[in-house]
């Protein structure tokens, strides 16, 4: 199978003789490391490697020109439609190859590094999307709409995200401060630090995370550990997968006074144009258990 590889492309690869290319059509857009990618024209069949990746491309005009997708890539409901390449736990190079994209989407801190590296040296441009923090939305939708040819669509949904975030800040920021635990996973006990975007979103609706700052975002965590904290707040997305054992320790006061709070899925989950909505859920969630312990 002959490899496609675009006249930048082969530039940074192999160090070649500058190209030109109609200065119209031609797009570069950092990744996450920094290092930019560059396309001699906005790039026509993409591969999402995350589901939140597809969700994005979708939001920003590019749907069409996806033409497969990685496991639980279900948002918007037609790209549950889209041929699967695989998932977290590896990815299908040979349905790669067959589909023979002009462009592959992934997650830097997705995994499949070794996959992705391969798939580059075999000619494929790869772009590599940071994904830690709020503020990496905005910057991922409007790279997203650059290198597929949608970048008026992009910037305006990037803009509407961070007025949006911008809007929460100012309403619940002043909030008077209530202690919280989030819980990813229940066995091991899994939770998020302030440094993740999910940690930022509790910061963000007046919630003091009591698992502190760690090297790992997505830490394990002890049961006995938030007893001890005795957090307000316990918090967790759909499907619940055994919340209510938290009711097993009446003396918690998120367990006492009605402080068990499940979001819907993928909101808050996916790094996504809608964790905006997912972090104003989470905020109105958190006032209505804080105006509960003001009235008490």
């Amino acid at each position: 199978m002959a490899i496609r590889i675009s006249a930048l492309l082969a530039l940074c690869l192999g160090g070649l003789l500058p190209v030109m290319v109609a200065a119209s059509e031609a797009v570069c857009v950092p990744q996450a490391d920094g290092e930019p990618l560059c396309l001699d024209q906005p790039a026509k069949r993409v591969i999402a490697l995350a589901p939140h990746l597809t969700e994005s491309l979708f939001a920003v005009g590019a749907g069409g020109q996806v033409i497969a997708a990685v496991e639980y890539s279900d948002y918007p409901p037609e790209a549950s439609d889209l041929p699967s390449v695989g998932g977290h736990r590896g990815l299908d190079l040979e349905a790669i190859v067959r589909l023979d994209p002009d462009l592959i989407v992934a997650w830097a801190q997705g995994g499949n590094g070794a996959q992705l590296e391969k798939l580059e040296s075999m000619g494929f441009a790869v772009w590599r999307s940071q994904g830690q923090r709020l503020a990496d939305v905005p910057p991922l939708l409007r790279g997203l709409g650059a290198l597929t040819g949608h970048a008026d669509q992009a910037n305006a949904k990037a803009a509407d995200f961070e007025q949006r975030l911008a809007d929460l800040t100012q309403i619940y920021g002043q909030k008077t401060p209530i202690s919280g635990f989030f819980e990813i996973w229940p066995n091991p006990l899994t939770t998020v630090t302030p440094e993740h975007y999910i940690g930022e979103a509790m910061a963000l609706c007046g919630v003091e995370n009591i698992v502190s700052h760690h090297g790992n975002t997505t830490p394990q965590y002890s049961t006995e550990a938030v007893i001890k904290a005795a957090p307000a707040l316990l918090i967790t997305t759909e499907p619940a997968r055994d919340f209510n054992r938290w009711r097993n320790w009446p003396d918690i006061p998120a367990v006492a006074n009605d402080g068990l709070i499940v979001l819907p899925p993928d909101l808050l989950v996916r790094i996504g144009p809608r964790l905006v909505e997912g972090v104003d859920m989470l905020c109105r969630a958190v006032d209505a258990v804080r105006a509960r312990q003001v009235e008490e």
